[in-house]
């Protein structure tokens, strides 16, 4: 305590000033000399004790005494005054808080005619900082007595409730906001309500967001709330704002400017047209670039609150954020519209259909559809069912559009007569001028995944009331079932679940080395651990189906589809989650060979008819009467037909040259003769080779018919082969008559001899040479085995 005493009082006469902080320093040092409360020494006891009182508390009071109120309080009321203290120490309570002179006046009159008065949250614009400030108080004014029982003065305890009622404003306006935007999807009308929300709330001019173009050097302000002044509206060069500020905002900084005149670094004259003296810019960052701003302006001069700011930012952060989740959902919404996500089909029906697919030209069922022999206008009907009509024609209508490839899981009439699902996907083959010729298509019977996937739902939505049930039916599930913790490891989980997972962990905790789990999401991009259907449950999302390539320590790869189910306890909170595991590895094999055998098949099919052409077209030309030109076709195309029946029977794959060789010449071999001699080792053909010494094999039989040792009853022919080793290895064959007519080389070579020398030596891609010896024609092979 200070030792001096105000005065020249004695001590022990002022004890009622001791302690009080800071104030109470300032009261004992303090020249009360031109106070109307004079020195403390003359202070009534009245007096003194509300003064020893007010000292004493930590809440706010103050005490005004006196015809002209002298005004005395404690350190929390002297944080209320502000800049006002320590100055108003002792002066008159007028002096003071003459601003809210008019506000409070009434009540101290009250006070000081013995009656007390309370208010709550009232508001007072005051200035206690050098600038005028909305503030609120509750507070209650009492009269004082003196040792006369006469009112000579008013205590006051109060309490500053500023801070309270700006916080409940802000509430109040973020819940309004979060209304008005809540049924809001269209990011202009986005802006415009928040815009709106804000400009009311803060009493502003003008609110709006400005856009920076893809130049970096313009923005567009396309939405805005104006009140008194013109909106802005239009593309502006950023540099009309300054540089300066640009670049803080470019930097993430907000922008604050209480009166623009006196601030240098602000260009006047563009503020000076908008009609704008102070203004707050929030910048919106996205991947360290300034993408827009949301701006407040007033047309006078404004001293901006650190709660004014503090809320346009968070507005800004908010709104923009639905701006942009909203861009993005209209981004992905128009995406889905134009995306046809096709994956491989695999199926035992096989199906044709005319370019428009008004018309099914021909479809085997394989048991599950009805087969259709002819063509069939009617098989919407009679095949697909009628609420799945309208999502498969418009699926077909998109393929034709873009010639693509059609794709559909949809409901159908099995040839039983039940309803069941197939997964349906069919090719275009294209003419040379792009346009569709037919559709190829196939349709597999998925009626028991669906049923499977369906009975895995409903039995997980089921699982917290009935789980020790569900535990020993999902051992038997033939789709791996278990049920996940919190932290990611499995507490129950059937057979096929252990046959991926033995160690009981979910893949998105496995470490990044050995076993991989592998996943594309719709941009192609990898799936992330993050990601992986188990740990988007236990963040409480219901994840249905993704297709993972699942690669084994021991380098294996099988295709699976994985779930993620959330579980949650009667309060709603993630208690844990349902993984699911379907094997699809068959079914993506068979999509695969599926899609090359579509694609073998139409690449045979041109080659053969390309190889009819021709043949037939030579023959045609060469042929000295149609009967021969009949003949010679005839047995061509026999050959060529002959060779086919062998590739078939071996799915394509290739050849054995001896049976090549037989088939060739069988048509020429007479039943207890043995004219015809073929020797050689087992050679493996490729397609491509075996039908080229089919046809060769064929025209020297005919020619050796007509001409050669088959034309009498004593020649012979030796068909002879062997394979040289080499890089690629060779083929020699020798044909070789003998014991026929003499033989003289011809005048000119014919349709067959140019077949075999040219078209045939080319097809084998080696070297055919034909020998017209006296003893019998020899024909010579050499052709690499590739």
């Amino acid at each position: 305590m200070d030792a001096r005493l105000p005065g020249g009082a004695a001590p022990g006469q002022l004890d009622f000033l001791s302690g009080g902080g800071e104030v109470g320093i300032l009261m004992r040092a303090h020249d009360w000399s031109s106070s109307p409360l004079g020195a403390p020494s003359t202070w009534p006891q009245s007096l003194r004790s509300v003064v020893g009182l007010l000292l004493g508390s930590k809440f706010p009071m103050f005490v005004a005494w006196g015809e002209e109120l002298g005004f005395l309080y404690n350190d929390a009321y002297a944080e209320i005054l502000g800049a006002k203290h320590p100055q108003a120490l002792g002066a008159r309570f007028h002096d003071i808080w003459s601003e809210i002179w008019a506000d409070i006046s009434p009540l101290i009159d009250a006070a000081l005619a013995g009656e007390a008065t309370y208010r709550e949250n009232l508001p007072l614009v005051m200035n206690r900082k050098g600038f005028d400030e909305q503030t609120w108080f509750t507070f209650s004014y009492s009269p004082v007595r003196d040792e006369s029982g006469r009112v000579a003065g008013m205590f006051c305890a109060v309490a500053e409730t500023t801070g309270q009622i700006l916080a409940e404003q802000r509430q109040a306006f973020r819940i309004k906001l979060e209304e008005a935007l809540r049924d809001l999807v269209d990011p202009r009308a986005i802006m415009e309500a928040a815009v709106e929300a804000l400009g009311q709330h803060l009493g502003a001019n003008r609110v709006g967001y400005s856009e920076m173009q893809a130049d970096g050097e313009t923005i567009v302000c396309e939405t805005c709330f104006s009140n008194g002044v013109e909106p802005i509206i239009g593309v502006f060069p950023i540099r009309t704002f300054g540089l300066d500020s640009i670049e803080r905002q470019r930097n993430g900084q907000i922008d604050v400017s209480d009166d623009i005149t006196a601030d240098p670094t602000q260009v006047h004259a563009t503020w000076a047209a908008i009609e704008t003296r102070a203004f707050v810019s929030v910048p919106l960052i996205r991947d360290g670039r300034l993408v827009a701003s949301l701006y407040v302006n007033f047309r006078d001069p404004h001293r901006w609150s650190p709660e004014e700011v503090a809320l346009i930012e968070d507005v800004a952060a908010r709104t923009w954020s639905s701006v942009e989740r909203a861009r993005a959902e209209a981004a992905l919404a128009d995406s889905e519209k134009r995306l046809s996500a096709f994956v491989t089909a695999s199926s035992d029906v096989v199906y044709r259909m005319n370019p428009d697919w008004t018309e099914l030209l021909k479809l085997d069922g394989r048991g599950i559809l009805l087969d259709a022999a002819t063509p069939n206008e009617a098989w919407l009907g009679n095949y697909v069912h009628p609420d799945d009509h309208k999502q498969v024609m418009a699926a077909i209508q998109e393929a034709i559009l873009t010639k693509s490839m059609f794709e559909l899981e949809h409901r159908v009439r099995m040839a039983d007569g039940t309803i069941g699902w197939v997964h349906s996907r069919a090719l275009p083959f294209l003419r040379d001028d792009g346009e569709i010729i037919e559709w190829f298509g196939t349709a597999s019977d998925v009626t028991a995944r669906r049923q499977a996937e369906e009975a895995i739902e409903s039995l997980a939505m089921q699982l917290a009331h009935e789980r020790t049930r569900l535990a020993t039916l999902i051992e038997n599930l033939p789709v791996g079932v278990a049920f996940i913790e919190p932290q990611g490891t499995t507490v129950l989980a059937n057979p096929a679940f252990r046959r991926y997972r033995p160690d009981g962990i979910i893949p998105s905790m496995l470490p990044d080395e050995g076993e991989e789990w592998i996943a594309h999401d719709d941009q192609g991009g990898r799936v992330p651990r993050s990601q992986y259907p188990a740990a988007r449950a236990l963040r409480g999302e219901l994840v249905m189906g993704i297709e993972f390539l699942h690669r084994s320590r021991d380098g294996q790869e099988s295709w699976t589809r994985l779930s993620g189910i959330p579980l949650r306890d009667p309060n709603g909170q993630v208690a844990g989650a349902l993984a699911v595991i379907v094997d699809i590895d068959d079914i993506k094999r068979s999509e695969e060979h599926q899609r090359l055998l579509i694609n073998e098949l139409n690449h045979r099919v041109k080659n053969t008819l390309a190889t009819v052409q021709s043949i037939a077209g030579q023959t045609l030309r060469n042929a000295p009467t149609m009967e021969e030109a009949k003949a010679a076709l005839e047995g061509r195309l026999l050959a060529l037909s002959r060779a086919h029946d062998v590739l078939t029977q071996e799915n394509w794959e290739g050849a054995e040259l001896h049976e090549i060789a037989a088939q060739a010449v069988e048509p020429y071999s007479s039943c207890g003769e043995y004219r015809l001699h073929l020797n050689g080792p087992k050679v493996r053909l490729l397609p491509h080779t075996a039908l080229a010494l089919a046809m060769m094999l064929q025209e020297l039989a005919t020619n050796a018919v007509k001409y050669g040792a088959l034309s009498n009853a004593t020649g012979e022919v030796k068909i002879t082969w062997r394979v040289d080793d080499g890089d690629p290895p060779h083929l020699y064959l020798l044909w070789e008559e003998s014991g026929g007519p003499l033989v003289q080389a011809p005048a000119r070579r014919g349709f067959g001899t140019r077949l075999i020398e040219r078209s045939l030596a080319q097809d084998l891609d080696g070297a055919v040479r034909m020998e017209f010896a006296s003893t019998g024609v020899i024909c010579i092979v050499d052709a690499p085995l590739t």
